[in-house]
């Protein structure tokens, strides 16, 4: 069927073809950078929250720590027993731990009480125990319910994995007069689950954080800047498997495989251009609805692109229907009309599956 075409004609499919292939694999460029950017940063800042010397680009890096001095070291802990909430959207988890501060001294320091918690609401706190020993030693273990503000890297959702923080200082003594030690004893309870991800990691570290300001203490010019020694417990957490992607997803794919279906129908026939029609508004209502699920962001991340992708894919189909169904009805060539069909739909239909392994492989893989 090639060779019974013009020249002319011959030439305007190759071109229409590598024209298509040139659009797909430059949104396939771009959305594979953009994806792997944002995955290795996540982990670069992920590492750097950890690091007890280093600071997340952006923050203020914390000023050097006295190696001496009049302070009381605490050991502190953090058991986790359960998430309560988590919402990408919302910017918000919540969850129930105990918090536990074991030092040397005056019973008076009472850590308990003026521990705070960074970035973070406590909705409940109850000391369950605190004594001092013979031998100097005071513990106390607190009780806390809070809500953890975050906000989520969404460029590779839902394909992502994240690292949520529980960061606590004491609000009234500064490194000068208390520094946290983080104790080895502290844990994740088996029980702290969230639906769709897996609990990868957990692990402790304590860092300094310095506060800009004097907030307006006449004892302090307006250059003076305080160190707290800042407690961090952080839980990794990683997509399960890719089921909500497919799910999210499934009404944009079986419009694609409807707009396809399009191509074995005639020109001349209706249905021809009903299919693709239906498939757009189809994946518009499906990029509304997985639009819920995200905080107003002005970037692009994994859905995005895939949508995108799929609605580019609807309107290069119908567009080629339409042309086809000039040269079918019009021009009466019907022999034209099949062959630009069929490169249409065999470009299209491998481009668009390679996309669809490429983008999810890059958001989930290592």
């Amino acid at each position: 069927m090639w060779n019974a075409i013009l020249p002319e004609q011959r030439k305007f499919i190759k071109f229409w073809v590598g024209g298509i292939i040139a659009i797909y694999v430059a949104i396939i460029v771009v959305a594979l950078i953009v994806i792997d950017s944002e995955k290795q940063q996540s982990k670069q800042n992920h590492a750097l929250r950890m690091d007890p010397a280093k600071a997340e680009p952006g923050l203020t890096a914390p000023d050097p720590l006295p190696a001496t001095g009049n302070f009381v070291i605490v050991h502190t802990g953090m058991y986790v027993e359960n998430i309560e909430t988590f919402s990408i959207r919302d910017l918000l988890w919540s969850a129930n731990f105990y918090v536990w501060f074991r030092w040397q001294g005056s019973p008076d320091l009472n850590p308990a009480a003026t521990m705070q918690l960074v970035d973070a609401t406590i909705d409940k706190r109850d000391l369950v125990e605190s004594y001092s020993g013979p031998d100097g030693t005071n513990y106390q273990r607190v009780r806390i319910a809070a809500r953890m503000f975050k906000h989520f890297n969404t460029t590779r959702v839902p394909l992502d994995n994240h690292l949520m923080t529980i960061a606590m200082e004491d609000a009234v003594h500064d490194a000068s007069q208390l520094r946290y030690v983080a104790d080895t004893a502290s844990n994740i309870s088996s029980r702290a689950k969230i639906p769709g991800y897996d609990v990868t990691g957990f692990q402790t570290v304590v860092k300094g954080h310095t506060y800009k300001s004097s907030y307006g203490d006449p004892r302090f010019t307006n250059s003076t800047r305080k160190t707290f020694t800042k407690f961090v417990v952080g839980i990794s957490i990683k997509r399960s498997s890719m089921g909500l992607y497919f799910k999210l997803l499934l009404g944009l794919f079986a419009g694609i495989l409807l707009t396809f279906a399009s191509f074995f129908v005639r020109p001349s026939e209706g249905s021809r251009f009903s299919f693709p029609t239906a498939a757009y508004f189809g994946a518009v209502a499906n990029s509304y609805l997985t639009g819920q699920l995200l905080p107003p962001s002005g970037t692009f991340g994994l859905i995005d692109y895939v949508q995108g992708l799929g609605l580019f894919t609807i309107s290069i189909c119908l567009a080629a229907s339409l042309y086809s169904g000039i040269i079918y009805n019009i021009r009466k060539d019907e022999t034209f009309s099949k062959m630009l069909d069929r490169a249409t739909r065999a470009t299209i239909l491998v481009v668009y599956v390679v996309a669809n392994i490429a983008l999810p492989f890059a958001a989930y893989g290592k």
